[in-house]
């Protein structure tokens, strides 16, 4: 049997195996991406449409509070915390906080 076409089946499957892998991730990144963004999108004007609900000096108490500044860091946090396990999951390993998220700690 030649050898020729055998090496050239086996490089064939190895190939088409790891373009199915990468587009399959690349698609699953995008769409995450994209879901994500829409949801961060209208939890935001969600939270500004009722901030803009409240009377003036109630706004002005939280301004000076800076509950604003703490409602974009919840929103950040959820947003990495969202990019780390999309990562996870992606990759197939496991980051250090996912470690620590997984054992209790």
């Amino acid at each position: 049997m030649p050898l020729l076409p055998v090496i050239a089946m086996f490089l064939a499957s190895i190939v088409s195996g790891l373009v199915f892998r990468a587009l399959a991730s690349l698609g699953f990144a995008y769409m995450s991406y994209v879901g994500i963004g829409q949801l961060i999108d209208s939890v935001d004007g969600y939270i500004k449409g009722l901030f803009s609900a409240i009377p003036p000096s109630v706004a002005a108490v939280l301004g000076m509070a800076k509950i604003d500044v703490a409602i974009n860091i919840v929103i950040a946090a959820v947003i990495a915390r969202l990019l780390l396990a999309g990562m996870d999951k992606v990759t197939g390993t496991i980051t250090g906080l996912a470690l620590l998220n997984k054992a209790g700690g």
